[in-house]
């Protein structure tokens, strides 16, 4: 690689602190959504209900064919069996027997994982009663799932596990985030894998911004729906209270975190 590619990927990286806003054309759903936002459990219960790519479905067949990426839905892609082989990878390595993933969505990743490793025991949460209620119906190999806010549950009963935080960062402030791997800390979780939605570079970030300027052109309305984070903002997070070794999941940026004494 040149200095000149070298250079350009660096700046491409956004290497400083760095949070903004991120907006989602939902389209027909849109003006159903409470406040015309994704900022709430009875917003996201909306989207799970009313939108094809969020929805979680009740029928266990359909539920599969999205949990095997034959059906693209949010957080369920192409890279996803690749995903689950990588988690499964770190999960050997430690030596973990039981898992807990936290705001796992529609879980195709936990399926997989279950999949691969079907000794595992996995608990799943979600703070949307909807999602619970779905996939206590159809994800009948996960050992437990459960009603968890982030934000305000008791991390405690994570103790000895690992814990899975995939594509969630999207949906938290900065200042829930570090209010969480404090939590997290405080109740001695040792072990904290992030999976992120989005590690945010110059070029992203261009791009979103020409997106939805095309798109107020063509009147199409972006919601907000969360926050976008450069690769330093997501460490500066966690620093105080964890260390972190950075993967690859499946094609997302990723960090596994150990404790700090």
């Amino acid at each position: 690689m040149s200095r000149v590619q070298a250079a350009l990927k660096y700046i491409n990286s956004l290497p400083f602190s760095i949070t903004v806003k991120h907006y989602f054309p939902f389209n027909d759903t849109t003006k159903l959504l409470k406040d015309g936002e994704i900022n709430s459990s009875e917003a996201w219960d909306t989207l799970r209900q009313s939108h094809p790519n969020f929805s979680i479905s009740e029928n266990r067949v359909e539920w599969l064919k999205a949990s095997e990426a034959q059906i693209e839905k949010d957080g369920q892609d192409k890279g996803l069996i690749r995903r689950a082989k990588d988690v499964v990878e770190v999960i050997e390595r430690l030596g973990i027997v039981k898992v807990f993933s936290a705001g796992v969505g529609g879980a195709g990743l936990e399926y997989q994982i279950k999949k691969l490793k079907p000794e595992l025991y996995l608990t799943c949460s979600e703070y949307s009663p909807v999602a619970v209620g779905a996939l206590k119906k159809v994800f009948t190999e996960c050992d437990s799932v459960v009603l968890f806010d982030m934000n305000t549950g008791d991390w405690s009963m994570a103790i000895g596990q690992l814990c899975i935080l995939s594509r969630i960062d999207i949906d938290l402030t900065n200042k829930q985030f570090r209010s969480i791997f404090k939590n997290m800390h405080n109740a001695n979780i040792q072990n904290v894998l992030v999976i992120t939605c989005v590690d945010l570079t110059l070029y992203d970030l261009l791009s979103r911004i020409y997106h939805r300027a095309m798109g107020r052109l063509h009147g199409i309305r972006y919601v907000f729906s969360g926050y976008l984070r450069s690769k330093k903002t997501f460490i500066n997070l966690w620093s105080s209270s964890y260390t972190h070794t950075e993967l690859n999941c499946g094609g997302l940026k990723s960090f596994l975190l150990k404790i700090r004494a």
